[in-house]
């Protein structure tokens, strides 16, 4: 007597059974997916451009340096620049120095008041102020000029 493998009852409702299986689970699946809603996209990663790119201007105060307001109205007009206030303290002239950073914004009128502000140690005192193409307009390009 010759047994063959495979063709017996027990593969068929093998198979069956898998389908059945699969089906279910993908029932499942696809009902779970419609009652929940979907999650907000992740935040967006911060500008590295912001911090590694080159200035296109920058201004410090001294003899004959224009009003910073001014100097940021003549130099500053184009959308996708970005202010940057640095300020750099020696011996710990840390609070000087913020308050410094803070009264430079306000100096710059509207134009600065969404300046990034950096306050770090350093060897000598200084400010400056700096415009840079580090924006989300600049990410976006030509076209978000256009709105």
């Amino acid at each position: 007597m010759m047994i063959r493998a495979g063709t017996g009852w027990q593969y068929a409702l093998a198979d069956l059974s898998l389908i059945l299986f699969l089906a279910t689970a993908s029932a499942l699946a696809m009902a779970g997916k419609a009652d929940k809603p979907a999650p907000p996209p992740p935040p967006l990663p911060p500008i590295a451009a912001a911090l590694e790119s080159e200035p296109v201007a920058v201004w410090s105060a001294g003899a004959g340096a224009p009003p910073l307001a001014n100097w940021l109205g003549q130099v500053g007009s184009d959308p996708r620049l970005e202010v940057r206030v640095v300020v750099r303290y020696a011996n710990g002239g840390r609070d000087a120095a913020v308050a410094q950073a803070l009264q430079m914004a306000e100096a710059g009128g509207a134009r600065a008041g969404q300046a990034r502000i950096l306050v770090e140690p350093g060897e000598r005192a200084g400010a400056s102020v700096s415009l840079y193409y580090a924006s989300e307009l600049a990410a976006q390009g030509p076209a978000s000029l256009a709105r």
